[in-house]
């Protein structure tokens, strides 16, 4: 807390007095050396900047000790390349911690270096901010003239006690510490319950790289005994941003067969630089930390071989391993994960201004490395995520480890230890895996909703591979429900959707209509998530509780193309091998499910006599907020599009109104496009039919023209949470419907 004593005045004014004669002596260098416990340091006159914002925060709090704000903003350095030369060439210590914090806000390397790049040059502006929890806070920003190009945050703290405990130790150094790593994961091994709770069987993957002295690999069958493996999980990169051959050299890397079996040359040890840089790289960390088997997918799954059969079983290759390399700092296969950490460059210590006031760097959290490296954007790599129980977060700047039981980030201090006062919730890649484990249903199913949310955000190289991208994951979901005694239920697993909370699954819906250009209707109904297109933001989490009028009743159509059919697998007598093959049947069945049947309240969600109106003569708004006003139609049934956000709204006469959110936009030049019309056209709105799924939720439907079955539907949009409206299904009939 930014909070001080006040001293005398005259002792005050003399100390500045005798601090300003001081920085007048020192040479036109830029440099000051601050005054400090009988260690000063090297600061520049960009710290004389900071220690103005830190006296006026004294005089806020002074004045009023739960004062919260923010101060003018004030200039430290004409640019990035100024500071790292401050930081550099002379020493200064807090330009080495500013520095060091605008790189740490980078996850990849090739985002940190654009920070030095000739065009970004621009001014670097600080304000400090005083928070109502006491927090002290140096926002950091380079502003171009147009925009905020890198921004970062310093936290200030007068408490020594807070100031990590072993800084004595200092950094890790331009390359990264894998004897700390290594550390990490002997006690996860040695000392945790992960490796007994969450190893899925004895088995090994059915291919292995067996990595070899002298920079060589070998392809091997996976042993018979258990063995400790890596598992690489990482992102091809955008075929449309690299050159083709450098595309062609990713694809290549891949595997191939000559009658069902891999080529000799794979078979036989090969040199490591034949695969992608950021498969050498995982090599070398692995066989670094004393683990000399890995599994790459495009590797150590064969061309030709079952894919289907492989993408099924993730949840073993991933629960079985010694733990997941996260390549966050790659952004395609050909970038190194090994190079020089530039945020560690300088050596620091504790910064220390205006005798009192301490500069320390704030960790980059975990969730951001999750949620916004560039592997993160890749569809196949969620479920190598969730289904691991041990995982690096490999890092532009430094590495993470994350397990069950703790989450370690290498920092000078190589601990993590939050504070008490701490309350944002750590984030944890397990959770699925451990409501699999302990079989909390209702929390199982919201957390199955969540990997919903985080996958539609994701791309695929391969549309066609929707389903099996996340098949893993449904099957440890299976699984977890059935238990190893449970009889196989064939109707469990519906195109992505569950059957025993159907109707909440049913519940999604995009955070805005989008192009319906390369909408998935092919590939998935209507009513699934995975009929949208790639790459799209949904809410799956909103408040929900099932209307006691909606009942699923029964799959009335498979698509034989897209699913097995059949619904049992032989037992083997072994009892893991069986249990898997359970959970992969009613998988392999449910992702091919196209039309179900359905019974629930079913009304017209627009009255036939309502009026089209426009959406900006209802829209109100206030400040940042907005609402409607009715004002304009006095006992009128109304409704009204709005053509860029896809809301509709519906509204009877002298009754509270209903806001849907469609799925699609209408195409921007009106035009139909080739096949399937998933967005309801100019004029078509009326034809919307509405099915009550919560007692707050509904599906939006329209009929379906040609479908040869009569009381068929598709999805539209959805309306979620109609508070002004409560009452929209009182009187409806209840009607079975079929769903496609």
């Amino acid at each position: 807390m930014l909070t001080q004593s006040m001293p005398e005045r005259h002792t005050r004014r003399a100390m500045d007095s005798m601090w300003d004669l001081f920085r007048a002596s020192i040479p036109s260098s830029g440099l000051l050396w601050a005054i400090s416990d009988g260690d000063p340091q090297r600061q520049c006159r960009g710290c004389r900047e900071i220690c103005q914002l830190i006296r006026w925060g004294e005089v806020q709090r002074r004045r009023n000790s739960a004062f919260q704000g923010t101060s003018s903003s004030r200039i430290l350095h004409s640019s990035y390349s100024e500071l790292d030369v401050s930081a550099g060439r002379s020493g200064c210590e807090s330009c080495r911690l500013i520095r060091r914090a605008f790189l740490l806000e980078h996850i990849t390397r090739r985002d940190a270096d654009r920070l030095a790049h000739s065009s970004n040059q621009w001014p670097i502006h600080a304000v400090l901010n005083l928070s109502s929890s006491g927090d002290s806070v140096l926002e950091l920003a380079v502003k171009s003239p147009k925009a905020v190009l890198f921004s970062a945050t310093v936290h200030l703290s007068n408490d020594p006690r807070s100031l990590p405990r072993n800084q004595s130790k200092g950094v890790t150094g331009v390359r990264s510490d894998l004897s700390a790593l290594r550390r990490v994961i002997d006690d996860c091994h040695l000392n945790h319950e992960c490796s007994s709770r969450y190893r899925w069987s004895r088995r090994n993957p059915t291919w292995l790289l067996r990595i070899l002295p002298d920079n060589f690999v070998q392809l091997v069958e996976g042993p018979s005994n258990p063995v400790d493996y890596v598992v690489l999980s990482y992102t091809w990169g955008d075929p449309a941003t690299m050159p083709t051959a450098e595309w062609a050299r990713i694809k290549g890397a891949g595997t191939k067969t000559i009658n069902g079996r891999p080529v000799p040359e794979r078979l036989s040890p090969f040199r490591v630089w034949e695969l992608p840089e950021t498969m050498q790289d995982a090599i070398t960390i692995s066989a670094s930390l004393g683990v000399f088997y890995i599994w790459i997918d495009n590797v150590c799954i064969p061309k030709g071989t079952n894919w289907d059969t492989e993408a099924s079983l993730m949840h073993e290759v991933y629960g079985n391993s010694a733990f997941t390399l996260v390549a966050s700092s790659s952004a395609k296969a050909t970038d190194r994960l090994l190079h020089d950490r530039v945020a560690w460059t300088h050596p620091s210590k504790a910064c220390q201004l205006r005798e009192m006031w301490w500069l320390q760097n704030t960790q980059t959290p975990l969730d951001r490395v999750r949620f916004e490296a560039p592997v993160s954007m890749r569809a196949w790599t969620l479920q190598e995520e969730r289904l691991s129980p041990r995982i690096v977060y490999w890092a532009g700047q430094r590495w993470y480890w994350s397990c069950p039981e703790c989450q370690v980030v290498e920092t000078g201090e190589l601990e993590w230890a939050p504070s008490a006062a701490d309350e944002t919730p750590r984030s944890c890649p397990q959770r699925f895996l451990e409501l699999c484990r302990t079989g909390d249903e209702h929390l199982l199913h919201g957390e199955w909703l969540d990997i919903v949310e985080a996958y539609t955000r994701r791309d695929l190289v391969a549309p066609r591979d929707r389903f099996l991208a996340i098949a893993g994951l449904a099957v440890r979901f299976y699984n977890a429900k059935a238990g190893t005694g449970g009889a196989v239920v064939t109707e469990d697993y519906l195109a992505g959707l569950w059957k025993d909370n159907f109707a909440r699954h049913l519940a999604w819906s995009v955070a805005g209509a989008v192009d319906s250009q390369h909408n998935l209707q092919h590939i998935a109904p209507s009513w699934s998530w995975a009929s949208l297109p790639l790459r799209v933001h949904t809410d799956t989490k909103a408040l929900f509780k099932t209307s006691e009028h909606f009942k699923f009743i029964a799959v009335k159509h498979i698509d034989p193309a897209s699913a097995s059919t059949t619904f049992t697998r032989p037992e083997t007598g072994d009892r893991s091998t069986d249990y898997i093959n359970r959970g992969r049947a009613v998988e392999e069945r449910g992702r091919g499910v196209k039309v179900v049947e359905v019974q629930g309240r079913f009304r017209r969600f627009i009255s036939q006599d309502a009026m089209d109106v426009s959406w900006d003569d209802i829209e109100w708004k206030r400040g940042e907020k907005s609402s409607f006003n009715f004002g304009a139609f006095p006992g009128q049934g109304i409704y009204a599009r709005n053509r860029a956000s896809g809301k509709i709204i519906s509204k009877d006469a002298h009754i509270g109104e209903v806001v849907g959110q469609l799925d699609y936009l209408v195409p921007p030049d009106g035009k139909p496009r080739d096949g399937p019309t998933p967005y309801i056209r100019p004029g078509g709105e009326k034809e919307i039919v509405c099915l009550e799924l919560g007692e707050l939720a509904m599906l939006l439907l329209v009929p379906i023209e040609k479908c040869g079955q009569p009381e068929s539907y598709q999805r539209v949009g959805v309306a979620i949470g109609y508070t002004n409206r409560k009452g929209f299904f009182y009187g409806s009939e209840t009607r079975r419907i079929l769903l496609a």
